[in-house]
């Protein structure tokens, strides 16, 4: 609707010009130095002065005192309508035409006054009329906004989606606990301070140099992670075997022997397992690639842990198939799922294998919040670790070899803890 009003705003002013300009001819020209009107000089002085653009004009000269008309052109008669002298500016709306005119006065013609005008079609004029020819220009100036629109926006707006897809790298990058990817070429700034004002390139460069910062702690904790676990393992065999050496020389209470053993054990199988871990988590690389049947894998590991859980663990229907990879590996997944499963519920842990998913399913209090936020850190543990005797690398494996060899691991905590695994189908 704003736009109709301006484009009658706009025709209006372009016809006020076009009278102004007739009329300054018009009164430059002998037309007024008549002392008798005949028409056909009358109009042959108007077509002499205006030629083509006289079509739609008309003009009227009235006696100054009377109002009498002493001259009009035979376009404005026709209509029959009666003009007001007053005010300056005149609007006539009728059913078929639109008339538009301005009253001036003749200094240089005593008693006489002249009604200069022009007669277009209503239509013109219609806040719902717009000519096929103003449609073309409107469409094409708004094609062309939008053009422009979508280059500036396009050209603007770039270095923002880049970030948005680098920074969405980086949240994959500590998921997955690796190594955060550089900033890309198109958005790497140099460090320093940024031009005065430019907000979006102190923010570059604040978050380049964080990127490698971290970098650089995890290269440094990673590094004192394995060095300290492989000195721990010297002097834990060593205490080991004197340990052996001050239980045969002296007397100890078997239980007192048996409690400290097992600390040690557990110290060892700890640092043996991130050691393993480590390995796996650095190389990423696998060999020894078999196609494992996954019946075989599950049935071996419910009887090993049938001795210590008893019969808890339930196969639901199931159907066997083949999983390319390392044995060991789908052992290790499999063992700590269930592990869990049996460890951090009570009553009945379901288990199936069907169509290339792994399910395992318990009615437990499901896996704490913090833990699921930090999957796949090493000694990622919950409140209830302590009492089952978790060390917190179970889910940092499970997830680690579910990455190397792109197997799809889903969650859910709605009731108790599922798990699924959808293994990659072995071509024959």
């Amino acid at each position: 609707m704003i736009l109709l009003y301006y484009f009658r705003s706009e025709r209006l002013s372009y016809i006020d010009d076009q009278i102004r300009q007739t009329a300054t001819a018009i009164i430059d020209s002998k037309l007024l130095e008549l002392k008798t009107y005949d028409y056909e000089k009358a109009d042959e002085i108007i077509s002499e002065e205006l030629g083509p653009d006289s079509v739609d004009k008309f003009f009227i000269v009235r006696n100054e005192h009377t109002g009498e008309i002493l001259f009009q052109t035979q376009n404005i008669e026709r209509l029959g309508v009666d003009i007001d002298r007053k005010p300056l500016w005149v609007t006539l709306s009728l059913p078929k035409h639109f008339v538009r005119l301005v009253n001036l006065d003749l200094p240089r013609v005593p008693n006489r006054t002249m009604q200069v005008g022009v007669i277009a079609d209503a239509k013109s004029m219609s806040l719902v009329y717009v000519s096929k020819t103003t449609w073309l220009m409107v469409a094409l100036i708004l094609s062309l906004m939008l053009v422009l629109t979508w280059v500036l926006s396009s050209y603007l707006f770039s270095a923002i989606h880049s970030l948005s897809l680098y920074i969405n790298s980086v949240t994959k990058s500590f998921e997955a606990n690796a190594d955060l990817p550089a900033m890309p070429t198109a958005l790497a700034v140099e460090m320093g301070p940024a031009p005065h004002g430019d907000e979006f390139l102190n923010l570059l460069a604040v978050l380049k140099g964080m990127v490698e910062k971290i970098n650089v702690n995890r290269k440094f904790m990673k590094t004192w992670s394995f060095q300290m676990a492989h000195e721990l393992k010297t002097p834990l065999t060593i205490l080991n075997r004197d340990f052996e050496l001050v239980t045969q020389r002296y007397s100890v209470d078997k239980d007192t022997k048996n409690d400290i053993q097992a600390n040690i054990d557990k110290i060892s199988e700890t640092i043996s397992g991130f050691l393993s871990w480590a390995e796996t988590v650095s190389s990423r690389q696998v060999d020894n690639l078999y196609a494992v049947h996954i019946d075989r894998v599950c049935r071996q590991e419910e009887l090993n842990f049938e001795k210590v859980f008893g019969g808890r663990i339930q196969f639901l229907p199931s159907k066997d198939f083949l999983v390319l990879c390392n044995p060991l590996h789908l052992e290790q997944v499999v063992r700590n799922l269930v592990g869990n499963a049996l460890k951090y519920s009570e009553g009945t842990v379901e288990v199936q294998f069907l169509d290339l998913e792994l399910t395992v399913r318990d009615r437990g209090p499901g896996i704490p919040n913090e833990v699921l936020g930090r999957l796949g850190a090493p000694f990622n543990k919950g409140l209830g670790s302590s009492v089952v005797g978790g060390v917190g690398l179970g889910l940092a494996w499970v997830k680690t070899i579910c990455e190397i060899y792109n197997w799809e691991l889903h969650w859910d905590n709605s009731q108790g803890t599922t798990v699924r695994i959808r293994f990659n189908p072995v071509e024959d």
